[in-house]
């Protein structure tokens, strides 16, 4: 592509390239902060990045995240987003905020198919033996100990940059989470399962290739309260996470976000940047000035359109490895015969099943049991390497994954196939960066974390891994240091992360 010639040029302070929550988060804290002069630039259809939502004639339903746990208390911002919002009601400063009650998930809200017949909860508790109920007992009275505040705050921390990084913290980055299981004495299997599954569902990869601080703080770090409400309790819509990207595209508003907008070329100009921006549908070339550029996208991408990046962050974000996910979602004209056991839930997993089970996006309803509904389907690919495993997440059409999908629920569902109607599959090639042993001390993550005063990273990748606390945390940090920087201040300490 000639970057010599453009059909629009667009001055503004603040060019933020990516709409997903990090992006968008950005957008919203320049807002706040008085920094209205911005430009959003998502390359997708419609922002929302990981979060974003979709539907049919019978429910919205998610099309990445589909959930958000309760926020800690470390997670300010958020919690204020989700007062302006209407999400969270009273106070969001409370030890124990009341939040709106149509986005608690509604009871029974997880289930887990095993020997037959489906058990509440999904961590493994029917048939296990004496000495594996110990174990389990064992393994969650370790993670409530961690839990705990130390001298020197939490070892495990939301946002991640907020958890005490100390020679402890480095020492268990540097090994995998299941090793760190070993050393700890814990080999019951059906703990190992829950394990590999907590991994997989969270950075979509399993125990073995993580870092066992990652594992730990999968566990550890989620002790968010709600009024009214247990620890355990998630918040949801149908759409998942859609809600949240969606109603933060309405306080900025559509006008500052300019959607299937490709940023292909950035470079420094004098004190500022420019860059080279493709609307996808049209061809046509946007040229951006802008003073400060906040890189909200995927790492990996930077290094092939920002110029200028000191090495080591470059090879950084070249080696970022990236769980493949693809998602199905079926839709159902009639309700298929359950197993016995409990009843059907917002969150169903099939012990020892390589996929993740399924949620109901119509679970919210009076009538969550009825058809028609639909239910999303999520599988990480894994057993080779990341670019093996996107090469056949493309190749395969959508006929061999919605084959899958059936597949992976016939043991619960042998004849699921005659109550669908139809199945759409949803395929994320890049859908997460998978916190591998060492990321945690990496210098050069930390140098995304710091950015420059005109350059600053808000991706979820800059934690290392990839869910909406992190990524909103990320777009605080960057947004606060743009502001500051515009206005010739130092940056609210509160609100900045170095690590």
């Amino acid at each position: 592509m000639s970057f010599d010639r453009f059909d629009e040029a667009v001055d503004t302070e603040t060019l933020i390239a990516g709409g997903g929550v990090g992006g968008l988060t950005a957008a919203w804290w320049l807002a706040r902060r008085g920094r209205t002069d911005f430009l959003v630039a998502e390359m997708q259809p419609a922002a929302g990045g990981n979060a974003r939502g979709g539907g049919n004639a019978i429910s919205r339903f998610p099309l990445g995240a589909h959930y958000l746990p309760l926020p800690t208390r470390e997670c300010v911002t958020l919690r204020w987003l989700l007062a302006e919002l209407g999400a969270l009601e009273g106070n969001p400063d409370s030890p124990r905020p009341r939040y709106a009650e149509r986005l608690l998930v509604a009871a029974p809200q997880e289930r887990l198919f095993r020997f037959g017949q489906w058990q509440d909860g999904v961590i493994p508790e029917a048939g296990l033996s004496a000495r594996e109920r110990a174990q389990m007992q064992a393994f969650f009275e370790l993670i409530a100990r961690f839990r705990k505040r130390g001298q020197g705050g939490k070892a495990f921390a939301l946002p991640m940059a907020m958890s005490r990084l100390d020679d402890e913290a480095l020492a268990l980055d540097r090994i995998s989470f299941a090793t760190w299981l070993r050393t700890q004495g814990f080999d019951c299997e059906p703990l190992h399962w829950y394990v590999d599954y907590a991994c997989r569902d969270d950075f979509g990869t399993p125990a073995a290739f993580v870092s066992a601080w990652a594992g730990l703080h999968y566990f550890a770090a989620r002790d968010g309260e709600a009024e009214g409400a247990s620890s355990d309790v998630v918040l949801t819509a149908p759409e998942g996470n859609g809600w949240i990207a969606e109603a933060l595209v309405t306080r900025i508003g559509v006008e500052r976000i300019r959607c299937a907008s490709v940023v292909r070329r950035v470079e420094r100009v004098g004190a500022g940047y420019q860059s080279w921006i493709e609307d996808a549908v049209s061809g046509r070339i946007c040229r951006v000035r802008s003073k400060a550029l906040i890189w909200a996208a995927p790492l990996f991408i930077a290094p092939r359109v920002i110029e200028g990046l000191p090495d080591a962050a470059r090879n950084y974000a070249a080696a970022i490895d990236y769980a493949p996910w693809v998602m199905a979602q079926i839709s159902l004209h009639s309700s298929p015969p359950e197993r016995p056991g409990a009843q059907r839930a917002w969150d169903n997993v099939i012990y020892g099943s390589r996929s993740l089970g399924y949620v109901v996006a119509t679970h919210q309803r009076l009538s969550a049991a009825q058809a028609p509904s639909v239910w999303t389907w999520y599988h990480a690919l894994q057993g080779a390497p990341s670019k093996v495993l996107r090469r056949e997440l493309l190749s395969q059409p959508r006929e061999f994954w919605a084959a899958m999908a059936l597949r992976e629920l016939e043991p619960a569902y042998p004849e699921l196939v005659d109550h669908v109607a139809s199945i759409d599959c949803v395929r994320h090639g890049h859908a997460m960066a998978r916190p591998l042993p060492g990321f945690l001390g990496d210098p050069a993550r930390h140098w995304f974390a710091r950015g420059t005063s005109n350059l600053q990273f808000a991706h979820a990748d800059v934690s290392g891994f990839s869910v909406c606390e992190e990524a909103h945390a990320r777009g605080i940090s960057a947004a606060e240091r743009i502001a500051a920087a515009m206005t010739g201040r130092q940056p609210d300490p509160q609100f900045v992360f170095d690590v």
